[in-house]
């Protein structure tokens, strides 16, 4: 029997070295490797466990005893197959097990500690109750009689073999959960600057209306407490309806349709103070649609262009109709009118691209909105709720 020369050691902790390497890399992809190749991902998982263990023993075999015995008898290629044979064994028993702990664990909300106190606890024994058995028999097959110390010692590095690979498996799972903790916190934080950006959006629509109703309504008070001081005081009335309505739904950016139509009538009351038989309107809402929710100031600026365009660019007499349908998780919003038709090439003024603007932010790809000239001018905006 000859002992091996240097050159031999070196080669083999060379090719040892290139193996703890591969091992190591396996460990860090373990959870995206071979995804593509392999869809049961606890045949996958099984895999990489294998190749893994065999990769990190196989890499640190040069140091036992049993490799140098083997080497010295010419039996490497023999040591090599019933090493791997026993480590694919025990990989595959020992993950699975611990695995199956694990999901136990998992369904009963156990804390982070106790999950690794059992895994670690299940690993380090079964690698134990797995490789003494399992070093006997190859020692058999090699002919060789273990002695006493020879198990002492297979105990021994069992044990802490068994240590190392829980303390290698608590360790990735900690990185892991840290990372989804990461992960959560960061989509959390997102989430809520979305959510600021879109109230900050709509605030911004809000605070354009706003303005707006408020010139509009003090230009007719105007005229009105010249001509009719009456009908200036019922005004003034109706416009702080309007403004009690705006200022307690002001950190709301959805109203139900009930109180749209609410704040709509408010604003039509304030038109017909000021145009008396020049306006006609009449709203009607079906199928219980008045809890149903649709963006804060959806409804008042599309009636407010239904007159503008109507009776102020016309001088006729304009009639609104208002009607509010409600089918399975949608509604329908149609404000017909007598005023000019739309044109074919219409160019969204401010009041019908907020609408557009709020429809995006609170309902994306969940609504349309039809200009229709026939059977009679009307805008239909119809709105999903799922």
């Amino acid at each position: 029997m000859k002992s091996p020369s240097f050159g031999e050691l070196t080669m083999v902790v060379v090719c040892c070295s290139i193996i703890l390497v591969l091992g190591m890399y396996l460990l860090v992809r373990f959870n995206s490797l071979f995804r593509k190749q392999i869809s049961n991902e606890v045949l996958r998982k099984n895999i990489m466990v294998c190749l893994i263990a065999n990769c990190l023993i196989i890499s640190v075999s040069p140091t036992t005893i049993d490799f140098y015995s083997a080497y010295v008898a010419g039996h490497v290629l023999n040591f090599y197959l019933l090493d791997c044979i026993g480590i694919t064994v025990e990989a595959i028993i020992i993950f699975n097990l611990a695995r199956a702990i694990l999901k136990k664990l998992n369904a009963r909300n156990v804390s982070f500690t106790k999950k690794m106190t059992a895994v670690f606890c299940t690993i380090v024994i079964s690698t134990m109750l797995l490789s003494v058995p399992l070093n006997f028999l190859g020692n058999k097959f090699m002919r060789s009689k273990p002695s006493l110390d020879y198990v002492q010692l297979s105990i021994l590095f069992s044990f802490y073999t068994g240590c190392m690979t829980g303390l290698v498996y608590i360790a990735m799972s900690y990185v892991d959960m840290d990372r989804k903790r990461k992960l959560n916190e960061k989509e959390l934080e997102l989430s809520h600057l979305r959510e600021l950006k879109t109230k900050a959006e709509l605030d911004a629509l809000h605070s354009k209306i706003n303005p707006h109703f408020l010139y509009n309504a003090l230009n007719s008070i105007a005229d009105l407490s010249v001509t009719d001081g009456r009908k200036a005081r019922k005004m003034t009335i109706a416009l702080a309806d309007l403004f009690r309505y705006s200022i307690n739904y002001s950190n709301h950016n959805y109203s139900t349709v009930k109180e749209e139509i609410e704040m709509a009538e408010v604003y039509l009351a304030i038109e017909k103070i000021r145009f008396e038989d020049q306006l006609t309107y009449s709203i009607q809402s079906n199928g219980g649609a008045d809890h149903f929710l649709v963006p804060r100031f959806l409804l008042q600026p599309v009636v407010e262009n239904a007159v503008k365009h109507g009776l102020k660019a016309t001088g006729k007499m304009t009639e609104i109709k208002i009607t509010i349908d409600k089918g399975e998780n949608c509604i329908q919003i149609l404000v017909a009118d007598n005023g000019p038709d739309f044109p074919d090439d219409l160019v969204p003024g401010y009041g019908v691209k907020s609408l557009y603007d709020k429809l995006d932010l609170l309902f994306p790809d969940m609504y349309h909105i039809l200009f229709q000239n026939t059977p009679e001018k009307k805008l239909v905006i119809h709105i999903n709720n799922s």
